[in-house]
């Protein structure tokens, strides 16, 4: 289960970035973007985040998940497209001449935190 080595490397990341800052702060929230062709799985990244973070300033964050559509041209139509779902065609011509952009990403894009109450 691959989503167990990428939820450990974004557990490390988060709490490198918090304790940069100061040690008495706890991880409220974390939001990421993960691209439509990525193969994570929100639901599980979640739950392996949420074992690996137990009794670590990230023990009760809330992970908030973003699916990034895939991007491409549509060389038939010659429009800019975007689809939500894992079907290859244009959704505005049903052309599958389309050239496809990025949709592996992940990325952190912010970690809100929380003064520990004392």
């Amino acid at each position: 289960m691959h989503e167990t080595v990428i939820a450990s490397s974004l557990l490390k990341i988060v709490l490198e970035e918090v304790n940069k800052y100061n040690t008495n702060l706890l991880v409220d929230e974390i939001h990421l973007t993960i691209g439509l062709l990525n193969c994570i799985e929100p639901q599980t990244i979640q739950g392996c985040f949420e074992i690996l973070a137990e009794n670590t300033k990230a023990q009760n964050a809330k992970m908030i998940i973003e699916r990034l559509p895939l991007q491409g041209f549509c060389n038939q139509c010659q429009k800019e497209i975007a689809i939500h779902k894992r079907k290859f065609i244009c959704p505005l011509c049903q052309s599958t001449d389309v050239t496809w952009q990025g949709g592996n990403e992940m990325q952190i894009t912010s970690i809100k935190v929380k003064e520990q109450s004392k």
